[in-house]
């Protein structure tokens, strides 16, 4: 009788782990679920960043100023409007000038349209001040025309940054900075090329 028991009991009695383990099927199923689950998140991830670059082509408004100072003096700064009107900023050592004009957006292209063309004085009285005539408040850039837009400046437009175009209708890659990080051990501030941008602050 108590072998009987005994028996009974051992195969009744389950290991905890036991209760865990699944059939290979179960786990294929499960392994399947994890990895559409994975796909789904990744591809709402894609969308969501779609969505978010689209906007900030469309609706771009904004104040973008330079990351990194030209030549470790010169800053730009624009404000681009939702009325399509913008206010240009370009400061550094005895430099100041603030101009203004109207924009356009083409294939993720910003095209800066100022409201006097090169080298005429922009004032923003009714006549020329004496920092405007000193400081020299008017722009080097020709006119230039494409997809149908004139403009001056152009600017290729990367979530909430603004990449420069050189003159001759290439990206600007990189800059002249000064950097006061060391470059070698026993040296201090230095100059190095790098990529500048304007980086939307507000």
């Amino acid at each position: 009788m108590v072998e009987i028991l005994v028996k009974t009991s051992q195969t009744t009695l389950k290991h905890p782990n036991d209760t865990l383990k699944k059939t290979p099927r179960e786990q294929e199923i499960i392994r399947t679920n994890l990895s559409d689950y994975t796909m789904k998140t990744f591809n709402l991830i894609l969308v969501l960043l779609f969505l978010s670059s689209c906007y900030s082509q469309q609706n771009p408004a904004g104040i973008y100023r330079s990351k990194e100072a030209d030549f470790g003096f010169f800053i730009t700064t624009i404000e681009l409007k939702n009325d399509h009107q913008f206010n240009y900023e370009f400061s550094g050592d005895l430099v100041h000038r603030k101009l203004s004009g109207i924009y356009q957006l083409k294939d993720h292209h910003l095209y800066l349209k100022f409201n006097k063309n090169k080298r005429e004085t922009e004032s923003q009285n009714d006549s020329l001040t004496t920092e405007e005539i000193i400081s020299g408040n008017y722009h080097n850039h020709d006119l230039n025309c494409e997809n149908n837009i004139d403009y001056h400046l152009k600017y290729k437009i990367r979530g909430h940054k603004l990449f420069a175009y050189r003159t001759d209708n290439k990206p600007a890659r990189k800059s002249k900075i000064y950097t006061h990080k060391k470059k070698f051990l026993f040296f201090g501030s230095h100059w190095k090329n790098k990529r500048n941008y304007l980086k939307k602050i507000k």
